[in-house]
């Protein structure tokens, strides 16, 4: 089970060890963005939400953050709070480990000897060029707040990977 939340946790050290750092100078304006996703109806969470620029493809900053058990996220950029103002696709995937293998080491410890990994969320969600989320962030508001349903649960089989 060590690398179930790999994606979990390496996004969550991302924003949590930027925000450590000073903020870059070329960092534009932030304002607060707050997005809940649900997936047919229901909360989704551990996924993960990017905020793709439709305005300046050469963006150096993506705002990103993933869901909460809730489904919500407040967006973060560069470890910050919010998103630069602008017009922006929003992507969204979570892809989970499964059929996942046991053997017992020489311990008596359980480890991973095989897994598959599976898209949990329709891919024309997760591709920047197919998705028909949207969301723009104006300096206007003081809070962004926007609500996106992403479909069905699927179970689309991405690779297999060995523990």
């Amino acid at each position: 089970m060590k690398y179930k939340y790999f994606l979990f946790v390496s996004v969550l050290l991302f924003v949590i060890g930027c925000g450590d750092s000073p903020r870059p100078k070329d960092l534009p304006p932030l304002f607060l963005c707050t997005i809940t996703v649900t997936q047919d109806g229901k909360p989704l969470s551990d996924a993960v939400v990017k905020l793709v620029t439709q305005e300046n493809n050469t963006a150096k900053y993506t705002p990103v953050a993933m869901t909460g058990s809730d489904g919500k996220v407040i967006v973060s950029t560069y470890g910050f709070s919010g998103a630069p103002a602008g017009k922006y696709k929003v992507v969204v995937s979570k892809n989970i480990e499964d059929d996942i293998v046991y053997k017992t080491n020489a311990d008596g410890e359980q480890e991973i000897v095989t897994y598959k990994t599976y898209r949990t969320v329709e891919k024309i969600f997760s591709n920047t060029e197919t998705t028909p989320l949207e969301i723009e962030i104006t300096p206007k508001n003081k809070n962004t707040e926007k609500t996106f349903d992403v479909g069905k649960p699927a179970k689309e089989f991405l690779s297999n990977q060995s523990g």
